[in-house]
């Protein structure tokens, strides 16, 4: 019998590619998601601050954070301040918008009246809220830390105060219930600082704020 020719080899099967996603493929591109980009975003540079104009007087306003994720990509959040007596009552965060949308959106943001300003006052303006509504037993809006919100900030001492923000009225908590307080949100508050603040050092009213829609994630 004739030895086989190398022509008369058959050739040896080949492995199938492999196509399936390993498991730390998977893991990394899940880490590249909104919860990254949040839980990371103090590593990114600030991109602007912007708060309602007027914030002083009106005692309460939105302050919006925003940092670039990459270019002609934005992350933010939106924050809406008490300055007189419950601090941070509401947070958002947003991330991967374009920063076109972005900037069209901000007049909305800002309730249609929108002031640049530095970075130190609007970490002023929110960690000094912060520290004023816990002195009398008010804790931050529960998404201020769900959503993330902490994290668009730089740490408390990163800033200096500067601006010398007075918080409160006259020195003491001032609460005007605003349109989406109902009476439970109301005596909360009033016996909150009852026990705190104790009977004549604080003011409270009863009636309708001036924010209503300003700080509205829904349209992201």
């Amino acid at each position: 019998m004739s030895k086989k020719t190398k022509k008369d080899k058959k050739p040896r099967p080949q492995p199938k590619p492999n196509r399936q996603i390993s498991n730390s493929m998977i893991k990394t591109m899940k880490l590249l998601g909104p919860r990254h980009y949040l839980q990371h975003a103090r590593e990114y540079p600030i991109l602007g601050c912007w708060i309602m104009e007027g914030w002083y007087e009106a005692g309460i306003t939105p302050v919006v954070v925003a940092r670039e994720q990459e270019p002609g990509k934005v992350m933010f959040a939106n924050y809406m301040v008490d300055l007189t007596c419950l601090g941070v009552k509401d947070a958002y965060t947003r991330t991967d918008i374009p920063f076109s949308r972005f900037e069209r959106s901000l007049p909305e943001m800002c309730n249609e009246e929108l002031e640049k300003c530095s970075v130190e006052l609007a970490h002023e303006v929110i960690y000094g809220a912060l520290e004023f509504a816990e002195r009398y037993g008010f804790k931050p809006h529960p998404d201020f830390e769900a959503q993330m919100a902490d994290m668009m900030l730089d740490m408390p001492d990163a800033h200096p105060r500067v601006d010398h923000v007075a918080f409160g009225r006259d020195g003491k908590p001032f609460y005007m219930s605003g349109p989406y307080d109902d009476e439970r949100k109301r005596k909360f508050v009033f016996d909150t600082l009852m026990r705190t603040a104790g009977e004549g050092n604080f003011d409270f009213i009863i009636g309708l704020g001036r924010m209503l829609d300003a700080l509205d994630g829904d349209d992201f």
